[in-house]
């Protein structure tokens, strides 16, 4: 990612984080501190909120990474959509004097540069309409909240401030916060640390069409922190594929104060969820995705550099079995900072008749990672059994484990930090043809054992949760 939004129910941030930003060249957008109320302007609360933004415009606008001032967070947005204005009396304030009166008079005054908007979202065009896809910001909660996250597609925004959603923490962390007798989504030590509302069904409902209920905590673990990077994946990719109309998005949230099941990629004891990989990989320079245009697909290609991308892409429609039916070839030339939209041919994108469940699109390009397309959700696919060959050797810091596939097999992760918390992997998640192999490295100051890091549930699948487990279809060697 390339900008931080430092959001107004939370705090400003120490000097540290912003010399930080600096240094790598982040941007900052800042949130004065104001939040998600109705804020009274009589005098004395006036001039808090007045000392408390001149004080920290003063302290942050020699930043480099300060990239523009924002007014408060869904200020505006309750006014007008959530029944304030209504319940409000005659001559009552709430705010606004400071959004659009103090703030960018300080602004005016100590950082002149600066871009600010009064509130976000907000509609510069008609401020009574925040969530109008085709003005200013827009906050997108209605999937979390509400929703499939297919729904994500439903627009096409010119840039999201603030979506997300949610899936527990690393699984070390919940082992060292929560000592229920049993461990379950609904144990009273899991249940203390889900705060959002109705936070549980909502991980539930999400799962819909896209992965099945599991029985098992172990198993609900895996699939819950897999469905919140697929959501937050989906949501991305469609964006990005928009540019320019949409410009670009900010996830809620990047990480958390203390260990809860929240929409963070980074959890409270600092370990980084599946979320965190997926947004590397979706925020990468160069991204491959497959997209439905025009009542077909298309491949879209987004070059985030400032350099031409000219290069063969291959995309490919083959079986679970890895059998190929049907080859197009694509010759890229896609300029800086622009994308590329590529039309499939009828042939790729349009499966052999009731071949749906056990066939799919793989699209590849020498300098990014691959893209998958699937014409089913994961519960209508016909994945086989688990069937995957490792091998682990034990380096200097750490183990390198290689996993083979023997039969197609789908996000198979290795879950390393349940055998020691402190452990890291470079990539814990990867999905395999037939006859491929992924190298996982980890790093990690204890032994763990070879039989250890290849068993269930530190390694876990899509197959695992769709079919059985036996012992002998993921061997170690």
């Amino acid at each position: 990612m390339n900008l931080l939004r430092v959001w107004g129910g939370g705090l400003y941030e120490s000097d540290v984080f912003y010399d930080v930003c600096d240094r790598e060249g982040l941007l900052v957008w800042q949130d004065f501190a104001l939040a998600c109320a109705a804020y009274a302007e009589d005098p004395e609360i006036w001039d808090e909120v007045e000392a408390e933004a001149r004080e920290n415009v003063t302290r942050l606008a020699s930043h480099p990474a300060l990239a523009m001032w924002n007014g408060g967070n869904e200020n505006v947005e309750g006014y007008w959509n959530w029944g304030w204005k209504e319940t409000m009396g005659e001559g009552e304030t709430w705010g606004n004097g400071y959004y659009e009166g103090l703030l960018p008079s300080i602004l005016l005054e100590l950082d002149p540069t600066r871009g600010y908007v009064p509130s976000s979202p907000f509609n510069p065009a008609v401020p009574s309409a925040p969530r109008d896809p085709d003005d200013g910001t827009v906050h997108e909660w209605e999937v979390w909240n509400r929703q499939d996250y297919r729904t994500y597609r439903d627009a096409v925004p010119r840039f999201v401030a603030e979506f997300g959603f949610q899936g527990p923490p690393a699984f070390s962390t919940i082992e060292r916060s929560i000592h229920d007798d049993a461990l379950s989504p609904t144990s009273p030590g899991m249940m203390w640390h889900q705060k959002a509302e109705d936070g549980n069904a909502k991980l539930k409902r999400g799962l819909g069409e896209h992965l099945p209920e599991p029985a098992e905590f172990d198993d609900w673990h895996f699939a819950t922190q897999l469905n919140q990077a697929r959501a937050i994946t989906y949501g991305i990719e469609h964006f990005r594929s928009w540019w320019p109309r949409t410009t670009g998005s900010i996830i809620w949230q990047l990480n958390d104060c203390w260990p809860v099941a929240s929409w963070a990629a980074v959890d409270g004891d600092g370990r980084r969820k599946p979320l965190w990989f997926a947004l590397r990989d979706v925020n990468a320079e160069r991204l491959v995705t497959v997209q439905p245009r025009d009542g077909g697909l298309a491949v879209i290609l987004s070059n985030d550099t400032s350099e031409r991308w000219a290069e063969p892409i291959e995309v490919v429609r083959v079986g679970l079995d890895g059998e190929t039916f049907a080859r197009q070839l694509i010759a890229a030339d896609v300029a800086p900072r622009s994308n590329e939209t590529i039309v499939l041919e009828d042939a790729i994108w349009q499966p052999d008749a009731g071949r749906s469940e056990d066939q799919l699109i793989v699209v590849t390009a020498p300098s990014a990672r691959r893209a998958l397309w699937y014409f089913v959700e994961d519960t209508a696919l016909d994945l086989p059994e688990p069937d995957v060959d490792f091998t682990v050797d034990e380096v200097e810091g750490g183990y390198v484990v290689t996993a083979t596939a023997r039969a197609f097999v789908k996000d198979l992760t290795v879950d390393v930090d349940r055998l020691d918390p402190a452990a890291v992997v470079d990539e814990p998640r990867v999905t395999l043809l037939p006859g491929e192999s992924a190298t996982i490295r980890i790093t990690t100051t204890i032994s763990l054992g070879s039989a250890g890091l290849t068993a269930h549930p530190v390694v876990n699948s899509v197959n695992n949760l769709l079919k059985t487990r036996p012992a002998n279809r993921l061997r170690s060697s």
